[in-house]
């Protein structure tokens, strides 16, 4: 036992004095220490040895240690992400399941047919696609070994009653929208006849290949609608490509600066918006505390500009951006190699962005409230009821209380305020708050 030992404790003197040198040496002096490790591992370890894996598990390790942003991509990995970020993808006619020994079979055609034109069937086991075995390997795993961004065919090997078939799978395309959008009215609960018509909503998931082009549209469809206000969703959007980002903030933020970047020398570069006339009267941009990157750039150039109304939570604060070196087989690295600030000059990164209307309370109403306060037209509003006079008020009062088996006095009082109040507490339990709120802010 000694004999196993005593090499063990030497080892690790040695070592912790290669450590205690690294931490003052350049970075020429450390490279021969890595390469020396990597040669000890090669001649002493007793199990295989995979030499790919160990390089990527190196780069990987270095990425890690950087910040949560750097990162190192294997080809596959990297290949990975660019199908999900693409606009349009290529994807197998069937649907396939996998059972519990992990093997994944065909058990979906479109039209429910049982086979389709290629000469895949109903219950055909998926042994290979392009050469890469299916075992093992995970439910996304798989969905990706079936996504291409281009659509040459994929050779599927299979395996149908005993026998092993190479079948040649046409791919069609599949467009991947990262945009939602329409009326208000789809989105908030409000009696339609109530809901201000001029209201159009549109929601970013992620900003991925061609959102930019997706916005484009979406605005589009929504002035021919004559929509003249806007909701703009950001919440839960921790970005993606800065690019569409900016494209997008020279389609609604006034002419000036969007943001400045600045590099590790002190280079800075300058993004601008060229816009003169922006298509929507007024703004209002959703946010939450998962609101980052691309996102927090849209919100900070309308805060900035003071073309938008930023309701919602606190953001993430993620201002810096990353760049991306491909290392051939070897590889993806993805460096934060910048840091961004907003039109006024002001950081984000670990700061994030304070929103100009932070929700934090529920709407209540007090029986000392005017028939003009904000607070009770605000709950009548969200509450479905009409405010558009002071007149209109008075006779939504009166409705609410017919509604509720209250009797109709067309005034606040003790009772109508518990009711209307409780009612607002049921509905908020069940709705939106932030989305109505900004809803709220648009009808302004």
């Amino acid at each position: 036992m000694k004999k196993i030992i005593l090499p063990l404790i030497t080892l690790a003197i040695a070592f912790s004095g290669v450590v205690s040198v690294n931490a003052a040496v350049s970075r020429e002096e450390t490279l021969p220490y890595l390469s020396e490790l990597i040669d000890f591992i090669n001649e002493n370890y007793i199990g295989e040895i995979d030499q790919q894996k160990l390089i990527e598990a190196a780069m990987s390790g270095i990425a890690k240690t950087l910040d949560d942003y750097s990162e190192y991509y294997t080809a596959d990995e990297y290949a990975a992400i660019t199908r999900s970020t693409a606009k349009t993808v290529y994807t197998v006619t069937f649907g396939f399941e996998m059972n519990r020994n992990g093997e994944f079979s065909i058990v979906e055609f479109p039209n429910g047919q049982k086979r389709d034109d290629d000469g895949f069937r109903y219950n055909d086991k998926i042994n290979s696609v392009n050469g890469v075995s299916t075992k093992g390997l995970s439910l996304s795993e798989m969905r990706g070994l079936l996504i291409s961004t281009t659509s040459a065919p994929l050779n599927i090997n299979v395996t149908r009653s005993g026998k092993t078939l190479d079948i040649k799978a046409r791919l069609i395309p599949v467009v991947t929208n990262t945009i939602s959008y329409g009326g208000i009215s789809t989105y908030i609960n409000v009696k339609e006849e109530n809901v201000d018509k001029e209201v159009g909503y549109i929601k970013i998931d992620t900003f991925g290949e061609g959102t930019a082009d997706e916005f484009r549209s979406a605005v589009t469809a929504l002035r021919r609608d004559k929509k003249t206000k806007l909701i703009l969703d950001l919440r839960g959007n921790t970005g993606g490509y800065v690019d569409q980002a900016i494209s997008i903030c020279n389609l609604i933020v006034p002419s000036g600066t969007i943001i400045t970047t600045r590099d590790k020398s002190g280079n800075t570069q300058t993004y601008k918006s060229n816009v003169t006339s922006v298509p929507f009267s007024k703004i209002v941009v959703l946010v939450d505390e998962m609101t980052a990157s691309a996102s927090e750039i849209i919100a900070s150039a309308l805060q900035d500009s003071g073309a938008g109304i930023i309701v919602g939570e606190h953001t993430f604060g993620k201002g810096v951006m990353q760049g991306v070196v491909e290392f051939g087989d070897m590889g993806t690295l993805k460096l934060t190699m910048y840091e961004y600030y907003s039109r006024n000059g002001r950081k984000i990164d670990g700061v994030g962005i304070t929103p100009d209307v932070e929700i934090d309370e529920v709407m209540f109403v007090a029986e000392t409230d005017k028939t003009n306060s904000k607070k009770l037209k605000d709950a009548l509003v969200y509450l479905g009821y009409n405010t558009g006079s002071e007149n209109d008020i008075v006779k939504s009062i009166g409705k609410f209380q017919i509604s509720e088996g209250l009797t109709p006095t067309y005034k606040l009082n003790a009772e109508t305020v518990a009711r209307i109040n409780l009612r607002l507490y049921e509905n908020q339990k069940k709705s939106d708050d932030i989305l109505m709120q900004g809803y709220l802010l648009c009808t302004r």
